[in-house]
């Protein structure tokens, strides 16, 4: 990689990314100063490194560079990357500050940082008693023109034995539904009780909780994350130290 691709931007990668790479020190880039057309290139730059370290390499930098936005685009390995991308490559009109608001974003939290923000989620009490006038319920209402989810019909994709035993904890028959907000009660609920000692078999076909919800549910994260963002409700997301 050539230097002056990257002479704004103070970022490494010594760590790994889901047994991979990420980036660290993203937070040294915050402060661009300058032209705004100088400061998409360089947003744009940082999008190609981005896709390089998540793709671990498997695709040179200098083919990465030949690429059209839209096929670079289609190289995210996961719905973090993808929003994150996009949001590289499309800044907007205010690029000054457009990174610093990225910081927070969904791609730079660790899995068990995103199991503990639906966790946290799925504790608010509107959605532990279904209060469908409750605001968050409202908020993380599907729209009607959004396409089909990865948690869609949800309980369905949970192993059949789990769903049966997290069922019995109800009574007359007042159990989970296919919404996302009983999804969130479902992950709130599993993990305060999956670790004790009558849950063990449980335990054996869930495996590590915060891993097994991000592989059956890919894109929970984000849409809790784009429903949630800008509301008072980001106080369930991992805090941000600039």
């Amino acid at each position: 990689m050539e230097n002056e691709d990257f002479q704004c931007i103070s970022t490494n990668y010594p760590l790994d990314y889901k047994n991979g790479a990420y980036l660290a020190d993203f937070d040294k880039s915050i402060k661009w100063t300058g032209d705004p057309q100088e400061i998409k290139r360089d947003l744009e730059a940082l999008g190609l490194l981005v896709l390089y370290v998540v793709n671990q390499g498997d695709i040179s930098f200098e083919s990465l560079k030949d690429l059209r936005t839209g096929e670079l685009i289609q190289l995210s390995p996961d719905e973090e990357t993808w929003d994150l991308i996009h949001h590289l490559f499309f800044p907007g009109d205010n690029v000054k500050d457009h990174l610093s608001g990225l910081l927070g974003h969904p791609f730079f939290w660790s899995w068990a940082s995103r199991y503990r923000t639906l966790r946290d989620v799925g504790n608010e009490s509107d959605i532990k008693t279904r209060n469908a006038n409750g605001k968050i319920l409202q908020l993380l209402q599907p729209g009607t023109s959004e396409f089909s989810t990865s948690f869609a019909q949800w309980t369905t994709k949970i192993d059949k034995f789990v769903m049966e035993n997290m069922n019995d904890y109800y009574k007359k028959g007042n159990i989970y539904r296919d919404t996302v907000g009983d999804l969130l009660k479902f992950i709130r609920n599993l993990g305060e009780h999956i670790n004790e000692p009558k849950n063990r078999e449980m335990k054996s076909k869930i495996g590590e909780p915060s891993q097994y919800f991000q592989e059956k549910f890919p894109d929970l994260v984000m849409y809790v994350y784009r429903k949630l963002q800008n509301t008072e409700y980001t106080k369930h997301f991992p805090k941000t130290h600039i």
